[in-house]
């Protein structure tokens, strides 16, 4: 019974780690969001995602998204050459851990990726 257990604990450990770090990377965006003003973020994920910062408002609004989702659907559907309407509506019926899963996207891209997107941010100057 007691190697059932630490199997068990292991295997949510294991399962439980890559789950949680999309989580955190949404997180990492939506508290730089907190630290810049809305234009510093729409233009910096402008030119890191190469998307207008018009659309990415209307994206933002028309979606009810925030900054790190908005994000995370964008690298999402770059990474998984997929449209980014189809990982939105996605992401209204499963995780995004789920979706990143299926897309078969590349997780450490991902942390890689928006780590290169905060430092772009934090060195573009004017914060709140």
């Amino acid at each position: 019974m007691k190697n059932k257990i630490i199997v068990v604990s292991m295997f949510l450990a294991v399962t439980a780690i890559p789950a949680l770090a999309q989580y955190k990377e949404m997180n990492k965006v939506e508290t730089l969001a907190k630290s810049s003003n809305e234009q510093q973020m729409l233009a910096g994920l402008s030119k890191h995602l190469g998307v207008s910062s018009e659309i990415l408002k209307q994206e933002m609004t028309s979606n009810n998204l925030n900054f790190g989702q908005l994000y995370l659907a964008h690298a999402i559907a770059r990474a998984a050459n997929a449209d980014f309407k189809t990982i939105v509506s996605d992401s209204k019926t499963k995780l995004w851990t789920t979706i990143i899963d299926e897309r078969k996207v590349d997780k450490k891209q991902i942390a890689s990726d928006v780590d290169d997107l905060e430092k772009a941010i934090k060195n573009s100057g004017s914060t709140k």
